[in-house]
């Protein structure tokens, strides 16, 4: 028997933008914000991001460093300057993927992730030959501050991370060309992918200049941690985002997959969701309580155990974060 669930009002069925996720998590938002907007607006105008007026009010309607400051609420400085410009980059070219444009040419969804690919294996910056493409320039300038100072371990594991992003969504641009229609079990671990949630937690080390031992991030409790906090950011971001991506022709939305695979109503998929979703955060919150003994048996020091419990609070900011970030941008409207 499934637990008793309180659901939104029958309002929130027709805006989704309304539906309430009872995330057991607080809101928290960082105090830097005027400031990070601010750099974010010069630095997507210098990288060629936003190269008119009309790119550059579609930048501001998004408002993408609300979301550094809400899902890395303890991020400051360089690292919030950091993630603001990654997900302001990212929000530039996120709707290629279902551009019938883009992924009807031959070659161009395979030259475009290809070329941010080939980024991550370049030698380092050449001064005075920047790329051509506005992309890959962006992504070179991030990618060059995003492994600034971490270990090469960290960098070997988040170019890896990298790499299946992009690899990721190339075969999203391939399916949607093909006209794939994918189950909710495919469709997730599509989605674990394209939804960049893991570079997201790489994130949350870079911008606080730590890093969790890879021994414990390789622990069945973390790897559980990490799983659940992906699913939530992707399946609450799936709802807010469902009449935008609906209007727009875009079929890679867990709400649809479900109506389709399942034959059942949008108040019944919607309601599928929620208990999902609560089902992930209570398992969270389980699995968060069994942190401390799981160090006590890999024997880490105390003074080490601090970014792990840091690591765990930024999950948590991750996943309040998506909801509050999706229910106010402009970017869902």
């Amino acid at each position: 028997m499934e637990p008793s669930i309180t659901l939104p009002t029958p309002q929130a069925h027709r805006d989704t933008r309304s539906w309430h996720f009872d995330l057991p998590f607080p809101y928290r938002i960082g105090q830097d914000r005027t400031r990070v907007t601010a750099h974010t607006r010069d630095w997507v105008r210098r990288m060629g991001l936003a190269p008119d007026d009309a790119a550059l009010r579609r930048h501001d309607r998004y408002d993408m460093a609300l979301f550094a400051c809400l899902s890395y609420p303890d991020a400051t400085g360089d690292g919030l300057d950091l993630v603001a410009d990654w997900v302001s980059w990212w929000s530039v070219w996120n709707d290629f993927p279902d551009d019938p444009a883009f992924i009807g040419e031959p070659g161009r969804a395979d030259a475009f992730f290809t070329s941010l690919a080939a980024v991550l294996d370049a030698p380092g910056p050449q001064p005075g030959r920047l790329p051509a493409d506005p992309h890959v320039r962006a992504f070179t300038d991030l990618w060059q501050r995003w492994t600034d100072g971490m270990s090469p371990a960290f960098v070997a594991r988040t170019g890896k991370n990298w790499a299946d992003w992009f690899a990721s969504c190339l075969t999203r641009c391939r399916q949607r060309r093909e006209g794939v229609v994918l189950g909710a079990e495919e469709y997730l671990a599509l989605r674990e992918l394209t939804g960049a949630v893991r570079l997201e937690m790489d994130a949350a080390e870079r911008a606080g200049r730590y890093e969790v031992p890879d021994d414990v991030l390789r622990s069945r409790p973390l790897r559980t941690l990490r799983h659940l906090t992906t699913h939530v950011v992707n399946i609450t971001q799936d709802v807010q985002s469902l009449t935008k991506e609906e209007l727009a022709g875009d079929h890679h939305n867990l709400v649809i997959v479900l109506e389709r695979q399942h034959g059942i109503t949008r108040p019944e998929a919607l309601a599928r969701i929620h208990t999902m979703v609560r089902g992930y955060t209570d398992s969270f919150l389980r699995t968060e309580a069994g942190l401390p003994r799981l160090l006590d048996r890999l024997g880490l020091a105390a003074e080490d155990r601090s970014p792990v419990y840091r690591y765990v609070t930024d999950l948590r900011s991750l996943m309040r974060g998506c909801v509050d970030f999706c229910s106010a941008s402009g970017r869902y409207r």
